[in-house]
């Protein structure tokens, strides 16, 4: 009993230290879909990701070879990560559920971003990349740039500076401004177009084709999480945070045993009864919204 107990409050106790990073530390959304190798570096250490966990201003997530994860933000944006992809989260700021600062360093990969409406005047989301900046105004695009020949064999190492890369966004619907770094003026990116930005700072804006979009497009597939195919909810953010309240129980049973006698019952069969665990309760966790 003692070790089932035991297991209950690791349970119990390893929903605790999540709840606390989030009082100290600015939360950008949670994870509510993940399939096979994702890692995220935080405070210059690095762990694995799991579903449900959340995700702060200041990580930086990568996926591995077969690695897929979505983000939820508090504010109802989702952005997809496809494999072998390297995203820093540079800020997140959400008031009120609505969004004020989203500012996203893709060093590599492709990735979908599903960014709800932003209702405040003050609200920025953008993505920048070694060779553009994508400014947003509620939108629904895709981004994609080659992993550079520097960084070959240093997939989570810190301190990356990589090459310059061309970047490819691809608009869907809603509104982007591309503007090639370090110099350049902004283009209005418009819904069914394809921008490609490349290391000398041109900027070639095209219609974009069936083909170019599934080719862009992270594949989301096989087996993760409940719901994982579901579109993202726009206007209500799915970012939630677990709290205990009820404590794991044991439930202990009878049952009756027969073992083999020895000499004073020449050898006849003997009924012993012991106690044993029949039934575990998990402990209750339910999902407040965060504030």
């Amino acid at each position: 009993m003692k070790s089932f107990v035991t297991l209950g409050l690791i349970i119990v106790l390893g929903f605790f230290p999540q709840a606390s990073m989030a009082r100290e530390h600015a939360v950008a959304g949670n994870v509510d879909y993940i399939n096979g190798e994702v890692v995220v570096i935080r405070n210059d250490g690095e762990m694995p990701l799991a579903f449900g966990q959340l995700v702060f201003s200041s990580d930086t997530i990568i996926t591995g070879e077969n690695g897929r994860v979505r983000l939820s933000m508090r504010d109802g944006s989702s952005i997809y990560m496809a494999h072998m992809s390297r995203i820093n989260i540079d800020d997140y700021q959400v008031k009120n559920k609505s969004l004020v600062s989203g500012l996203f360093n893709m060093l590599w990969g492709k990735a979908r971003f599903v960014v709800n409406h932003l209702k405040r005047i003050d609200s920025s989301f953008s993505v920048k990349t070694s060779t553009a900046v994508l400014g947003v105004r509620g939108t629904n695009f895709i981004v994609s740039l080659d992993r550079p020949a520097n960084v070959e064999g240093k997939l989570k190492a810190g301190g990356i500076k990589p090459d310059p890369m061309p970047t490819t966004a691809l608009l869907e619907d809603g509104r982007i401004a591309v503007k090639a770094v370090p110099k350049g003026g902004e283009i209005l990116l418009k819904a069914g177009q394809l921008a490609l930005v490349g290391t000398d700072g041109k900027v070639t804006v095209r219609p974009y084709t069936p083909e170019e979009l599934k080719l862009l497009n992270p594949e989301f597939s096989g087996t993760a999480t409940p719901g994982a195919f579901a579109p993202p909810v726009i206007g209500k953010p799915k970012f939630t945070v677990p709290v205990v309240v009820k404590p794991a129980t044991v439930q202990m049973g009878t049952v009756v045993i027969e073992t083999a006698g020895g000499r004073a019952t020449q050898g006849l069969p003997v009924s012993t009864t012991i106690q044993v665990p029949v039934s575990v309760q998990p402990p209750v966790i339910v999902q407040v919204p965060a504030n």
